[in-house]
């Protein structure tokens, strides 16, 4: 679940400059012959969340800037989407934040075996697909808004962590935090003694996430991840009959 390799300090890498307000985009793929994003049985939301780099991610710094989950107008799941749009997911970098390096979380959550609690068994379980990348935000901001723990903020019992994919509900809860929204005082639970979160009254009301775009133009204001170079930030995981991610314990 940690935004970084084995090591607590960052080094080595390179920050990728993007503009505070601006578009950035994730790629998820697995690995092997088909490259695909993910597989289609694996059906979930997808969320981002920021923190500073120099936290090297530890403690209550993370907030997040994106989330999206089940519409059920469309039976569409988040998954089914990234998928259309071979692996992109699309993320807006909140506008008023401070500048510098931050760390960038993008994470799906897999639910086809998220109606079994894990540790029943070790199939049982949500799965959990991070892929981090480190950008440099330029803007003129000031909100340092990062207040939350990962790991700390999903519990296994949690409702849309314990989720039966296949019962035909047409009501999905997305798991986490509340959506950071930029110019509003943050907003979360201050008990670091507990895993996942207290319920919020009056929390933030995320806005409807916009279609992903996978337009290069404008490079000067957005930075679109690529494989293959140093920026570039993905998701792959090894290519078994059972895919099989991170689970929450």
């Amino acid at each position: 679940m940690l935004c970084r390799s084995e090591s607590p300090q960052l080094n080595g890498g390179t920050f990728c400059d993007v503009q505070a307000g601006s578009k950035f985009v994730m790629h998820f793929h697995e690995s092997g012959p088909t490259d695909r994003a993910i597989s289609d049985s694996h059906k979930g939301p997808c969320l981002a969340y920021m923190a500073k780099a120099e936290s090297n991610g530890d403690g209550n710094v993370w907030f997040k800037i994106y989330e999206d989950g089940y519409d059920a107008s469309s039976d569409t799941w988040c998954v089914d989407t990234l998928i259309k749009n071979d692996g992109a997911l699309e993320v807006t970098i909140p506008a008023d934040i401070s500048p510098g390096n931050y760390l960038l979380r993008g994470e799906i959550i897999a639910l086809h075996e998220a109606d079994r609690v894990y540790g029943k068994d070790e199939d049982a379980g949500a799965e959990f697909f991070p892929s981090c990348a480190m950008i440099n935000v330029i803007g003129a901001g000031a909100a340092n808004p990062g207040q939350y723990a990962i790991p700390g903020i999903y519990d296994k019992s949690d409702p849309g962590i314990h989720f039966n994919l296949w019962g035909g509900d047409k009501s999905y809860e997305i798991p986490g935090p509340p959506l950071y929204v930029p110019g509003t005082a943050p907003v979360g639970n201050t008990n670091t003694t507990k895993i996942g979160i207290t319920p919020v009254v009056n929390a933030p009301v995320a806005a409807s996430n916009p279609p992903v775009n996978n337009n290069t133009g404008g490079k000067s204001k957005s930075c679109i991840k690529k494989r293959h170079n140093k920026c570039s930030s993905s998701s792959r995981k090894k290519k078994r009959s059972r895919s099989k991610g991170n689970k929450t314990t």
